[in-house]
Parts: structure tokens; sequence; C-alpha cells
């Protein structure tokens, strides 16, 4: 979709606003970004830069491979995989960066812009929600922490997608008929969202999770897992 398609329905001024609150917003993520995972007693590693481009690119490659959904949202081929991996060593804060940039390289990929609250719940919140992919590997053993993890994950991205689908139900950008589901005829904006948006999350989800399973149980996971825990430790 042109980018400037995006802006066709609005007044001058309201497309002129919405491009500032948008670059501003770049800004200041980038800004809380750099607080967050940075320490005065430490250096951000360049190592975790290093894999965090990696598995950035990777995730973007595999995002490509999909089948999209008319108003936002695809099933791809396990694309959330690298990314969590990463956040699933690295932690909280440096996930969190991952997730934000892979976020706005996913509004560059495909654009759909109608207010700052939308851009938010579509592109910066559900996958700065990676950034929580290893909260449960100190109270579980591996593989389940990992299994609750990309759940937990995918239930925050699932909310975030649903509150940016209220916003479209009430502009008025919404489908008369869903797949699978039918007419939209009478629905509420919840469960509008609800439905349009876990028909493409709960695929996307088990896929991720069938993926992050075989992962967690494999050989290459735990040495994969070994080799970044020590570039991790080697720069702290």
């Amino acid at each position: 979709m042109n980018f400037l398609l995006l802006f066709g329905d609005m007044s001058p001024e309201t497309a002129l606003l919405n491009t500032i609150s948008i670059i501003a917003l770049a800004l200041l993520a980038v800004v809380a970004l750099i607080i967050c995972v940075s320490n005065k007693k430490k250096k951000t590693s360049t190592n975790a830069i290093a894999f965090g481009g990696l598995c950035i690119a990777a995730s973007f490659v595999l995002s490509f491979i999909k089948l999209s959904m008319p108003y936002g949202g695809s099933i791809t081929l396990a694309s959330m995989a690298p990314l969590f991996i990463y956040c699933y060593v690295f932690g909280f804060g440096k996930g969190l960066l991952v997730g934000i940039i892979y976020g706005l390289l996913q509004f560059i990929q495909g654009p759909y812009f109608l207010n700052v609250p939308q851009f938010l719940f579509d592109y910066i919140l559900p996958f700065a929600c990676i950034a929580v992919a290893g909260v449960f590997k100190k109270f579980m053993p591996k593989t389940p922490a990992i299994l609750a993890g990309g759940a937990f994950y995918s239930v925050l991205r699932l909310a975030s997608h649903i509150a940016s689908g209220i916003i479209f139900f009430n502009m008025g950008w919404i489908e008369a008929e869903l797949p699978i589901i039918g007419s939209t005829a009478g629905l509420g904006s919840f469960t509008y969202s609800f439905l349009y948006n876990i028909i493409y999350m709960l695929p996307e989800t088990l896929i991720l999770l069938g993926v992050l399973l075989y992962f967690a149980k494999s050989k290459n996971f735990a040495t994969l897992e070994r080799f970044l825990l020590k570039a991790k430790q080697s720069e702290e």
C-alpha cells in the first residue's frame, strides 16, 4: 500500500499532525530504548547488538512468507521465533529494543495508519511484547518456560491487535463478512475485533509454539543457547 494513501481521507492539517506524531513517537522510542538498555556501569554488549540485528533480519525475512488478512495481520512461517530466542537469552531490556525496531520495520513493510493509538497498538506494542519471552525461565524448566513465554507473548500481542481492531471498527473500517465466521452484522466492536484477530493469531501462535517446542528439545537449540549466553557473559 502506498503510504500517501493512508492520509487520503484526512485534511492536510490532520495528515501533517499525524505524520509529525509518528516521527515524534519514533524519536521518543529511540531515546527511551537507549535509556532502557544502557547502564552506567556496563556498556551495551557488541555481541547483543550483532545478534539482535541478525535475529531482526531473520524474523523480517520470514515475515514475507505469509497468508495476509485484508485489514492487517497475517499467518507467517514462525516469523517471531528468531526474535523470541534472542529475547529469551538476552532478557527484557534488549528484547524490548529489538521488538520495537522490528515493529517499525513491519510498519515500513506494510504501512497502515489511521491515528496514533492504532499505530501503537498495531506496530509498536504487539512486537515490543516479545520482550517477555524469558519471563518464566527462572521459575520453570527450559521447555515449559519457552512454551509459556511464547503463549504469554501471543496473548499480549492478541490483546494489542484487538485494541487496534476496535479503533478500526469504530471508524467504520470493517468488512461485511469475515473468513470462516461469515456475516458481521450486529457484532459489537470488541466481538468483531476478537474474531477478526483470532482467525490469524490462533494459527500464528500454534505455528510459533510448535517451532519453539522443536527447538527447545533439539541439541541445536542447546548449542545455540550456550553460544549466545557465552557471548552475552563475555561483555558483562
